[in-house]
């Protein structure tokens, strides 16, 4: 696939949507946007840039490198976890609270106390989107096709949005 192919595969509507993905999730971050445009706009360019800063070996553009551009840079700057499907709650409620857009308070205390396994990872997400509704933020899950969950926070003035961007670009999110 050539980067003009790939640039019709991310043009357009999608590519402004990630772009705006980017400005929702990391508002007073450029390296995030750069990264994703980056990705978008000059993909051969973006695999060099990922193989030299992160010894990856990323062998050539594919259709969701921005997708992923935008998860990698969300998750450098602290802007995103990723976690895994059985994952204990109190691991997965720590690494929420370490997220740099985490509001403040004792939101996880409690539910990692409550917090039923067998209910699934889903069931704590949606408690975690309960518990924080009063500060204004809710939770994000960025849907990756994986038994992992991609875990953002967004201002919920800015959740419905969130989740029209990202169909917009191919992609779920769910807001809790």
């Amino acid at each position: 696939m050539t980067e003009s192919n790939l640039g019709a595969i991310v043009g357009g509507p999608a590519r402004d949507a990630l772009r705006a993905i980017a400005e929702l999730l990391a508002p007073d971050s450029t390296v995030v946007i750069d990264r994703v445009t980056l990705a978008i706009d000059y993909p051969e360019r973006y695999v060099e840039v990922q193989n030299e800063l992160y010894s990856q070996t990323l062998e050539k553009p594919h259709p969701e490198l921005a997708w992923f551009a935008l998860v990698d840079a969300l998750h450098d700057r602290k802007l995103l976890v990723w976690v895994d499907w059985n994952e204990d709650a109190a691991e997965v409620l720590g690494q929420l609270r370490a997220l740099a857009s985490a509001p403040a308070g004792s939101w996880a205390q409690s539910l990692a106390m409550t917090f039923d396994r067998a209910a699934g990872l889903e069931s704590l997400l949606a408690r975690v989107g309960d518990n924080i509704t009063e500060t204004g933020v809710s939770l994000a899950w960025l849907d990756s096709d994986s038994d992992t969950f991609l875990i953002a926070l967004v201002p919920s003035v800015h959740g419905a949005t969130l989740v029209e961007l990202a169909l917009a670009a191919g992609h779920c999110v769910r807001v809790f």
